[in-house]
C-alpha cells in the first residue's frame, strides 16, 4: 500500500507544509519544506546519529542524511517499507550515511543513550500508546539529545452535523491512535521524561494535506482502474469523499476538529 501512497505524496508518506492559501507548491515540494522545518528542530550536525522512527520508504530520513551529513537510522516494522527505504538511500548515493531495518517502536533494538535526535514524522499517528513510545525515544535519545515529531491533534471543536461526522470518519483512515489535545501531549512527554520546547499547532499549514491526496487518487484511478490498489488501499478510497465532493471536504476541513501538532523537545542533561 505504502508504495501507492507515496506516488500520491510526492514521494514522501506525511504532511505537505503549505505557507498560505496563495501558496502553489507541489505536493513534493510542500513535503520536502515540511521535511526542512523538521530537521531544523533536530539541531544535527555532521557525524550525529538520527533515529527515523516510522521512516516509510525512507525519502525524509534520505533528505535529513543529505542535508544535515548526519547518520540516519531508519525504522519500520514494514519490510517491504524497509526493503523500499534502502533503495531510496541507494539510489540517491547515500547509504553510507542512511540504513533502514525493520524493528517496533515500542520496543526498540537500541541500547540506552544511542542517538543525538529522534524524528517521528507522521509515524506515532499510527501507534495509540503514545505513553509507551514516548519513552522509548527518552530511552535511546543521549542526555541533551532531541526530538521532533508530529502527531493528530485534537483541536476541542464540536463536532455537529452530518457533514463533519462524515469528513472525520474519511479522516480516521489515515491514523490508528486517536486524537490528542496539546496539553494532553504535554503530560505525554513529561511522564517520559522530555522537555517540551516547541508545541504548535501546524493545522494551517498542512490542511491541503488531504484534499492533495485524494485529488491525485482519483486521477489515478481514472487513469489506471482499481485493480492493482491493495485491500488496504481500496478502503482508504472507499472512505474517501469521492471525486465530485473535493470541494466539499477542503470546505469542511478548514473548520474541521483534527489537526496537525509538531512537537519539539530534548532530554535533559543530568543535574
Amino acid at each position: 500500500m505504502n508504495r501507492f501512497l507515496t506516488r500520491f505524496q510526492g514521494g514522501s508518506m506525511h504532511y505537505g507544509y503549505w505557507t498560505g492559501p496563495d501558496d502553489d507548491s507541489t505536493f513534493e515540494q510542500a513535503a520536502e519544506r515540511f521535511t526542512d522545518i523538521m530537521a531544523e528542530r533536530l539541531r544535527v550536525a555532521p557525524g550525529d546519529r538520527v533515529l527515523d522512527l516510522g521512516c516509510g520508504t525512507g525519502k525524509p530520513g534520505v533528505q535529513v542524511a543529505r542535508s544535515t551529513g548526519a547518520h540516519v537510522v531508519g525504522i519500520s516494522v514494514s519490510a517491504k517499507d524497509v526493503e523500499l527505504a534502502n533503495e531510496n538511500a541507494r539510489s540517491s548515493g547515500l547509504s553510507d550515511r542512511a540504513a533502514f531495518e525493520r524493528a517496533d517502536a515500542l520496543a526498540l533494538p537500541f541500547p540506552d543513550d544511542s542517538f543525538d535526535a529522534v524524528l517521528a514524522f507522521e509515524s506515532i499517528v499510527h501507534i495509540p500508546d503514545r505513553s509507551r513510545v514516548l519513552a522509548q525515544i527518552a530511552r535511546v535519545l543521549k542526555p541533551g539529545g532531541r526530538v521532533a515529531l508530529t502527531d493528530a491533534l485534537d483541536k476541542g471543536r464540536a463536532m455537529g452535523d452530518e457533514d463533519e461526522h462524515e469528513l472525520a470518519h474519511s479522516l480516521s483512515v489515515f491514523r490508528a491512535a486517536p486524537l490528542v489535545s496539546l496539553d494532553d501531549y504535554r503530560a505525554f512527554a513529561a511522564e517520559a521524561g522530555l522537555v517540551v520546547d516547541e508545541l504548535t499547532d501546524v493545522s494551517e499549514h498542512t490542511r491541503y494535506t488531504y484534499v492533495g491526496v485524494y485529488e491525485a487518487i482519483y486521477e489515478y484511478l481514472r487513469d489506471h482502474g482499481d485493480e492493482e490498489l491493495s485491500p488496504e488501499f481500496q478502503r482508504i478510497v472507499e472512505l474517501g469523499p469521492g471525486p465530485e465532493n473535493l470541494r466539499w471536504m477542503k470546505r469542511m476541513q478548514d473548520g474541521g476538529n483534527e489537526g496537525v501538532l509538531l512537537m519539539a523537545g530534548h532530554l535533559p542533561t543530568a543535574a
